[in-house]
């Protein structure tokens, strides 16, 4: 359990017999000066039914979102102090019991207390989460597009591009594909639907996209994949409708499985990344007492077993039969 109401740790990760997760301060939840849980945990679940918690890392500000691990290193995305918006802190997790912070990346007009001026977006020029490939990292950087870092001096990250394109909604996962189709490293990121109500009623929704990084230092935009709202019965002003995340994996097969909160998961086939089409979907039931579904994240097992959660309410799991 997390040790307070203001805290919430909504992602895990395990690699081999560790288990990182975050701790994050929940929107309106108190003072700045009260986010005394900000960070991430590390625990050992040699025992997977009683994981001990090895050490908290404490960071800044409201703490960890999303990140991604590895068997050297965390990947965090977090606030750090004299920084606007959450920005990409690495630690070497060797000794899980002492993790040691080795390198930072940020994106220009983040690091004010360095004299930088500040991004006119405010925090919402930031980084979202950052997933490595080699000796690259992929960042989906929220409202300011997506970003390739160099990661090969792993203490020195480089920003190798950065295409901060004007979007329906801010970009949540920008992850490269581990093998190349047709000849060319492929890259696909995605979205998040923050709703449509008011003012913004009728305008496009979160997308998710292909891209071509055959050259990091210069990715092309592909496709633009999107779900139409009569593809669910959950849709308008008070449906949260569009893209959200996908897999943080792609297997040989070329399927992305894409969480679109009120149209469920969709199963996208991207062997033609300039033309991707849908395979699959489904949409599952709203979670107890509520409107319309929220798919929100989705994981799969070594046996093929999909697992979807829903935001509000509720997990599914689901068998792809193609």
């Amino acid at each position: 359990m997390v040790p307070n109401e203001l805290t919430h740790t909504h992602k895990a990760r395990v690699v081999g017999d560790l288990m990182f997760t975050n701790s994050e301060h929940q929107p309106g939840s108190g003072r700045r000066n009260e986010f005394v849980d900000a960070g991430f945990r590390i625990y050992d679940v040699t025992d997977r039914t009683n994981p001990k918690l090895v050490t908290f890392v404490k960071t800044h500000g409201k703490g960890v979102h999303r990140f991604d691990v590895d068997e050297r290193y965390a990947y965090i995305s977090t606030e750090m102090e004299g920084f606007v918006g959450n920005i990409l802190v690495i630690y070497d997790i060797r000794n899980p019991s002492k993790p040691t912070e080795v390198g930072r990346w940020w994106m220009q007009g983040q690091h004010v207390a360095g004299g930088e001026a500040a991004h006119p977006k405010g925090s919402e020029h930031r980084l979202h989460h950052a997933m490595r490939s080699g000796d690259q990292m992929y960042a989906g950087c929220w409202a300011s597009g997506v970003a390739i870092v160099d990661v090969s001096d792993i203490h020195r990250p480089r920003t190798l591009s950065h295409v901060p394109y004007e979007a329906p909604e801010p970009t949540h996962t920008f992850l490269k594909v581990p093998f190349q189709i047709g000849g060319r490293s492929i890259a696909v990121s995605t979205e998040e639907e923050r709703g449509h109500r008011g003012p913004d009623a009728g305008k496009p929704h979160a997308p998710m996209r292909t891209w071509d990084v055959t050259d990091p230092t210069k990715p092309k935009l592909l496709y633009t994949h999107e779900v139409p709202e009569d593809a669910s019965p959950y849709h308008g002003s008070t449906c949260r409708f569009g893209a959200h995340q996908l897999r943080e994996q792609v297997d040989k097969d070329g399927l992305l499985y894409v969480t679109w909160f009120g149209a469920g998961l969709r199963i996208v086939d991207i062997n033609d990344p300039a033309h991707p089409k849908e395979r699959g979907y489904i949409i599952p039931k709203p979670g107890e007492g509520q409107k319309a579904p929220l798919t929100n994240d989705v994981a799969m097992d070594e046996r093929g077993l999909i697992y979807s959660t829903d935001k509000a309410c509720g997990l599914d799991v689901i068998e792809f039969q193609g």
